[in-house]
């Protein structure tokens, strides 16, 4: 996939849209809140973090800012993504310990244990073979390291019904969706250890309102004016789609938290 490519799945308009559900600098469903979530019972004080699928920026910073980490490296695929971050570093004064690089998809630019942690926010759902990337992040962690995530898992296994179908096309992206089960084999397989997941669909019927409620009356109008009204109804036409997919069972975005042997 070339980066043109890439950038068109997040292109500027896009990126709006996703912050006017999702909050500033946020590209993923729960905004800062979810972040939090599947931080809640994680000490990353003084740590060196990966952050996988950095987007804007806005998580990297939250880890050193309110989580305690020592530095954050922020990498994604996309060029435009890792400028918004770098600008978003500096404004807040963290460029010293928060840094952005742009990267190829396949093996993990960095040095054999060389993070205490790696993070990840529904950015991997977009790689097609999983257990290769497991095994690159458990090189690159360290003996005892931690592995903490979001990513987009689907219920159910074989052909997806005809409503995720339909979202599926619709969306033109091209997520590579696998069920809890057979990806925690696969974290476990990769030699992760005392891997937990957490499957959060049940949250994301509550909160797909809550998006969707940015998206109607005088918000919605606000967000025509931002990216014109042609881009705003194929968001708003996504988000209802997406609804159904999630009221369907068939969406089933998930935390997952695993361990590097010491």
């Amino acid at each position: 996939m070339s980066s043109d490519e890439r950038t068109g799945q997040y292109n500027e308009n896009f990126i709006v849209a996703l912050q006017w559900m999702w909050g500033d600098g946020y590209l993923a469903p729960g905004g800062a809140g979810e972040v939090e979530e599947l931080l809640r019972d994680v000490d990353l004080t003084g740590s060196r973090v990966l952050d996988i699928g950095s987007g804007l920026g806005a998580i990297a910073i939250l880890l050193a800012e309110r989580h305690g980490a020592k530095e954050v490296v922020g990498i994604d695929v996309e060029p435009h993504l890792v400028e918004h971050s770098r600008d978003r570093a500096r404004n807040a004064g963290v460029s010293n310990r928060v840094t952005f690089d742009l990267v190829e998809p396949g093996p993990l630019p960095f040095a054999d244990a060389s993070f205490d942690a790696v993070f990840t926010k529904d950015a991997i759902v977009h790689i097609p073979d999983k257990p290769p990337f497991y095994g690159e992040v458990l090189r690159v962690l360290k003996p005892g390291g931690l592995f903490i995530g979001s990513d987009w898992l689907r219920g159910g296994s074989g052909e997806p019904p005809p409503i995720a179908r339909d979202w599926l096309a619709f969306v033109h992206l091209d997520f590579r969706m696998r069920n809890l089960d057979e990806t925690k084999e696969a974290l476990e397989t990769a030699g992760f250890l005392d891997v937990r997941m957490n499957d959060r669909n049940h949250w994301y019927q509550n909160e797909v309102k809550t998006e969707l409620a940015a998206l109607t009356g005088a918000r919605f109008e606000g967000l025509v004016e931002r990216i014109g009204e042609a881009a705003a109804d194929y968001r708003r036409r996504s988000s209802e789609l997406k609804r159904q997919v999630i009221d369907a069972g068939f969406l089933r975005p998930t935390h997952f938290l695993g361990y590097k042997p010491g």
